[in-house]
């Protein structure tokens, strides 16, 4: 069971009982004001707990009039510079409490700490990055499934791999002996010169050697080649190490969604990343 992503009037919408929420991912003007209804309506009608909207910061005072709370902010994401913001509104007492709150502080604390990462240490023969191709697609899933219990989008689907491939989708791999055992993705935006680095995963028997920091590394130089201005991540707030390799990269937080996506088999709070490259 996964939730669909659907056109909602000319807009683009996530939603369904796995993660419990809407999730607003692409707002097209022209459905502004109406669409603030719908989504609401939408929501009680599934007996969903959380709206997550991602929209111009100048629709923010529209939404903030609706109960909409700001979680997290990108500067001048959009072409013309606009800021992104990320608004929310509970419908559950249970779905506003966090878990974990002092442990996510922890884990923040700990990321701002580090040090920016200036080496730029050669990768070890033995290992090869690739961008993934279509045929890529059965073995990528099978590594997604030993690595998460539980996923917000369908990267468990070969299907659903080679149909982002061929559109707007370029999953990087680094490889052992022609296998396969790191993975992440770089979700474009083309129409505003954004990316969303994201569904990083390597296998537990290479974890600790810095493969997210070396996938990560050549994603942000294709990305740069294909005239990408913005870069962000939507990372498990409970990853210390997940956020500590974007900060050691240089990327600046944005906020955290609190209680939003079911992910490694429960819902977790996810912080938002950011980097103008």
């Amino acid at each position: 069971m996964h939730d669909v992503i659907e056109k909602f009037g000319h807009s683009i919408v996530q939603h369904g009982l796995y993660n419990r929420r809407i999730y607003l991912m692409k707002l097209h003007q022209q459905d502004m004001p109406l669409i603030v209804a719908g989504l609401e309506q939408l929501a009680r009608e599934k007996g969903y707990e959380k709206i997550l909207v991602k929209t111009p910061v100048r629709n923010k005072d529209r939404f903030a009039k609706e109960g909409y709370d700001q979680e997290a902010l990108i500067p001048a994401y959009f072409r013309d510079r606009e800021d992104v913001v990320f608004m929310a509104k509970y419908f559950s007492p249970i779905r506003r409490r966090v878990k974990d709150r002092q442990r996510i502080a922890a884990i923040l604390s700990l990321a701002h700490k580090s040090k920016p990462n200036r080496s730029r240490k050669r990768n070890h023969t033995y290992f090869k990055i690739r961008i993934c191709r279509p045929e890529d697609a059965d073995e990528m899933s099978r590594l997604y499934k030993s690595v998460f219990k539980t996923y917000p989008f369908q990267i468990f689907d070969p299907h659903y791999l080679i149909e982002s491939i061929k559109r707007h989708v370029t999953y990087f791999s680094i490889r052992k002996d022609n296998r396969i055992v790191a993975l992440a993705a770089s979700e474009m935006d083309p129409e505003n010169r954004a990316v969303e680095m994201t569904d990083f995963a390597t296998l537990s028997a290479h974890r600790g050697q810095g493969m997210a920091n070396r996938l990560l590394r050549a994603m942000e130089k294709e990305m740069i080649q294909q005239g990408i201005k913005t870069a962000y991540s939507i990372s498990r707030s409970l990853s210390a190490a997940m956020n500590i390799i974007f900060v050691k990269h240089g990327y600046a937080y944005g906020g955290t969604l609190d209680s939003n996506t079911n992910i490694a088999g429960h819902i977790e709070s996810m912080n938002i990343w950011y980097k103008h490259l």
